[in-house]
């Protein structure tokens, strides 16, 4: 896990994958969905890939991302120039905002490279730049073929030595900052369920809210990641 968190493996890791994590467009989809009418202003944080920031952009929503990678930030000002001033180089641990200037800050897997320490730390900034809610989606330990799959393929390939998270481990790291945490499993089954409306292009706003709704926890054991979503206090 600490390959994870060094800014060389980075470099390297995202001229390889940078343009493969183009095709994944689910996140954007999740995050469009929960997402209130008046939070407009939002932050990515550790975009990598700048895919989703991309998406929710062109669906009207001012999104920000950064990532300490010089090459992620590099490829995504060459593949997003309309957005090349949202597309921003930063650490994490030190964001280059004032407080309260997003209405939403998010990430994705981003924890999952970090200790509780550091989490601890990347909490309590992402926390002072945020005015409304934190949004933070981590690799599901309650989902043990998930685990056993990560497993077996990080004896080859370090990236997937992600950190994995149960429910209570993830609210503990996130109720020093948040209040009123909300959990959503995602990414059910194998890319059934919400996924399956996204891929046929069904994943309405209106749609993937009444899927969260209807399954809430019932699918926990068989989903990708855990959707925490948290008003900031």
């Amino acid at each position: 896990m600490e390959l994870l968190n060094n800014k060389n493996y980075w470099d390297q890791e995202w001229c390889k994958i940078f343009d493969k994590y183009q095709n994944d467009p689910r996140f954007a989809h999740y995050l469009y969905a929960i997402l209130e009418r008046d939070e407009k202003r939002i932050l990515e944080i550790g975009a990598g890939s700048f895919r989703d920031m991309e998406k929710l952009n062109k669906w009207d929503i001012e999104c920000y991302g950064i990532d300490f990678s010089n090459k992620s930030v590099e490829k995504a000002q060459t593949k997003f120039p309309q957005y090349r001033h949202l597309i921003i180089q930063a650490n994490a641990f030190k964001l280059p905002f004032d407080d309260s200037f997003f209405d939403v800050s998010y990430h994705n897997g981003f924890w999952s490279c970090f200790s509780n320490d550091d989490i601890n730390s990347l909490a309590c900034e992402q926390s002072r730049i945020t005015k409304k809610r934190m949004i933070v989606a981590v690799h599901n330990a309650h989902n043990s073929s998930f685990v056993e799959y990560f497993n077996k393929l990080k004896v080859d390939d370090p990236l997937y030595s992600a950190r994995f998270f149960t429910i209570s481990e993830i609210t503990s790291l996130l109720e020093k900052y948040c209040y009123d945490i909300q959990i959503i499993p995602v990414g059910k089954g194998k890319k059934l369920y919400e996924d399956y409306l996204i891929n046929l292009g069904l994943g309405s706003r209106d749609n993937l809210k009444k899927c969260f709704f209807y399954h809430k926890m019932d699918l926990l054991e068989h989903s990708e990641r855990l959707l925490c979503i948290g008003q900031v206090k």
